[in-house]
């Protein structure tokens, strides 16, 4: 192999792991804490991410991903997917390990284990797009999901931590090579893609690129063999390692060119590489944001205990449980991303991991739209011309033996005071006791009725949440005067005192 050949050759393969690294520590930076300030600037990272493109008919997302794989193959795998750029971590650990311990390193295999390994990861792909298809999401085994709970409780940690222990021990991607719904679906794409990794008839058997490829791809035959494009993540760790320069891009349906006849392929799609590898500039700022729950003074409040919803509680943007449910891919970027730590990810089957509303912590704002900036699977949508005021995602139920002014005559006025829509007033009762009652009409289902509450262990109000939400939109100034105008003409000119002769 020439030298030139060689320091090309290198140079691709650093500057892919330097575009993995940089989208990494980007995801990382991402879930890690969104209250730094130049954080939100990667916000669009996660909007790259198949699945979640997918799902919310991001056309140009998914068609790039889907056309540079149908042209060279896993590109997405090898750059952009977080949690098998976190497996090359465990995998560069792994060979760490197997220098210092002389531990020989996992090759592709028997032709028994490429075929249970197959079999395995179409069943996988099935069993997602059946509990998909029935309403259960599709979060349980999209990687994107998985990293994202990784920075999450203990379920997520566990998983992520399992799936890097399994890269460690394997020393390569066993999870992209095993079980990843996403790789299989790719690799169906890639094994027509026209440029590919090839094995020349220059292969001497020395099985370096065997040794090196992180998900099993390589497959030898004495002097020669092949590189299963469905497997492949084009890492181009076997194009760096080849000593004699045997390995080089290929047209799919041709044999092998041999090394001498390998540059001008080689070269051609050296320029795909780099234009489909953009790099995502990055930078950071720490601010801390202190967690304090306050009601006027300087005293804390103690958090008030969560009752039991008829149904779980969805942003404002969902339109409806089922059509969060069917979106969402429970990547948590919406819970890292909330500001008063409404949202946090529920531990149900149905809607395992995916976030819902409680207000033990603090209530939804009418001011704040982080949620839906973030979210990058259409769970949750702009509102567009809308106001969160103008959508009902609950309604406030006041329960009478919780409250203390209705059971021990104090004079309470938290839910009328905090409530940002005023729907909320005290009437004074038969006993003497002001109690409040809940305009169903105005109400909106933030949550700072039951957040503010003092009644404990339970809130005296509580949001019982629509399955429908529910949009009202404000009429405009011509609506307004056209009915007063029609009640004016049907009950006399003194109908409606309130319209003056200047609103006419």
């Amino acid at each position: 192999m020439s030298s030139g050949k060689g320091v090309w050759r290198g140079v691709l393969r650093g500057g892919r792991r330097l575009a993995g690294l940089l989208v990494l520590v980007g995801f990382v930076l991402l879930f890690w804490n969104l209250e730094w300030r130049c954080v939100a600037w990667l916000a669009p990272l996660a909007k790259t991410q198949l699945v979640p493109a997918l799902l919310a008919a991001n056309v140009v997302v998914a068609g790039t991903i889907l056309l540079v794989t149908l042209l060279v193959g896993r590109v997405y795998c090898g750059v952009l997917c977080p949690l098998g750029l976190l497996q090359d971590i465990g995998n560069r650990v792994g060979r760490v390990i197997g220098w210092v311990f002389r531990c020989s390193a996992p090759t592709g295999g028997t032709a028994l284990r490429r075929r249970v390994r197959a079999i395995l990861r179409h069943v996988v792909l099935a069993a997602v797009v059946i509990v998909g298809l029935c309403g259960l999401g599709f979060s349980w085994l999209e990687p994107y999901g998985i990293f994202g709970r990784m920075f999450m409780p203990w379920a997520g940690v566990v998983l992520g931590g399992l799936i890097v222990l399994l890269a460690i021990v394997g020393r390569g991607r066993v999870w992209c090579g095993w079980m990843c719904p996403v790789g299989t679906l790719l690799g169906w794409v890639a094994k027509v893609a026209p440029f590919r990794l090839k094995i020349g008839g220059a292969c001497i058997g020395c099985r370096k690129c065997e040794r090196v490829c992180r998900t099993g791809a390589v497959i030898l035959a004495g002097k020669g063999g092949e590189i299963d494009p469905a497997l492949c993540v084009d890492c181009l760790d076997c194009l760096a390692e080849c000593p004699v320069g045997a390995i080089a891009f290929g047209r799919g349906g041709a044999p092998a060119a041999p090394a001498a006849d390998a540059a001008g392929a080689e070269g051609l799609t050296r320029k795909g590489f780099i234009a489909g590898t953009a790099v995502t500039g990055m930078s950071l700022a720490a601010q801390a944001a202190e967690d304090k729950v306050f009601d006027g003074g300087l005293a804390d409040i103690v958090p008030p205990g969560i009752d039991v919803r008829n149904a779980p509680l969805k942003p404002a943007g969902s339109r409806s449980l089922a059509n969060f449910t069917t979106r969402c891919v429970g990547c948590q970027l919406c819970v890292k991303a909330c500001p008063n730590q409404v949202l946090r990810p529920s531990l149900r089957v149905k809607d395992f991991m995916q976030p819902e509303m409680a207000f033990d912590k603090g209530y939804c704002t009418v001011d704040c739209t982080r949620c839906a900036e973030v979210c990058p699977a259409g769970a949750i949508a702009s509102l567009g011309d809308l106001h969160k005021e103008h959508v009902h995602i609950g309604l406030a139920v006041w329960h009478k033996d919780r409250c203390l002014a209705a059971t021990e005559g104090v004079v309470c006025t938290a839910c009328e005071r905090h409530c940002p829509v005023k729907a909320i007033v005290r009437v004074k009762t038969e006993s003497g006791n002001w109690v409040p009652v809940v305009d169903e009409v105005k109400c909106i289902g933030c949550g700072a009725c039951e957040h503010l509450c003092p009644s404990r262990p339970l809130p005296a109000l509580t949001v019982k949440a629509y399955e429908q939400h529910r949009e009202v939109r404000p009429k405009s100034v011509a609506e307004v005067r056209t009915e007063a105008a029609e009640v004016q003409a049907e009950c006399g000119p003194d109908a409606i005192s309130w319209l003056r002769p200047a609103d006419s």
